[in-house]
């Protein structure tokens, strides 16, 4: 099951009707923030999980009272930039994983544009993690969720995000395995378990 949703029709509006922004951080809200999705998400984790924009890493640490850590499977980007190139945006494509406790509890692939120099010079020339860009940057990226997908086979989900600033576009697919929203899926790795 295939469900629509983007964050930009569902923006909280202040009380002189302006429109509130759809970036990091409710402490940027004023009074109210307004995340609905639609109910055939009935499990509130899911929900939380579906909305998280860019801190779910934290959010499954915190779920699960465990360390959850980043294996980057691969990032690499569409061609070869230099400082003196102005042949923008460079593309990279990103796999990882989520792991707490040997045991994998989010895919994601992303792509990631970075239109600017100044995300460019950060990436190639200085080393910046992709991951930590917006932070390295200190830039509030808007988040809009794309779509959410839900299994008919079994417990698994998974969503299609976007999170955007004036420098960096990234695209990210994230997939959570069936059985990953009971608080003791990591106790006892299982099948995702990684090889020692």
């Amino acid at each position: 099951m295939v469900v629509q949703y983007s964050s930009a029709a569902h923006k909280a509006v202040t009380q002189k009707g302006k429109r509130e922004p759809n970036h990091f951080g409710d402490v940027m809200s004023r009074r109210e923030t307004s995340c609905m999705l639609p109910e055939v998400f009935k499990n509130p984790v899911q929900r939380i999980m579906l909305m998280a924009n860019g801190n779910l890493q934290r959010v499954l640490s915190a779920y699960y009272n465990l360390p959850v850590s980043v294996e980057v499977l691969y990032n690499e980007s569409e061609g070869n930039w230099r400082p003196e190139d102005s042949k923008l945006p460079i593309r990279y494509y990103r796999n990882i994983n989520l792991i707490c406790n040997r045991t994998i509890v989010c895919s994601a692939q992303s792509t990631v544009d970075l239109l600017t120099t100044k995300a460019a010079d950060l990436v190639v020339s200085q080393g910046v993690g992709i991951g930590q860009l917006f932070r390295y940057m200190n830039v509030l990226p808007t988040f809009s969720l794309l779509e959410a997908h839900l299994s008919d086979s079994d417990s698994s989900f998974s969503r299609v995000y976007e999170l955007r600033s004036a420098d960096v576009v990234c695209t990210i697919t994230e997939n959570f395995p069936d059985g990953m929203l009971s608080p003791d899926y990591c106790k006892c790795p299982l099948d995702t378990q990684l090889d020692a």
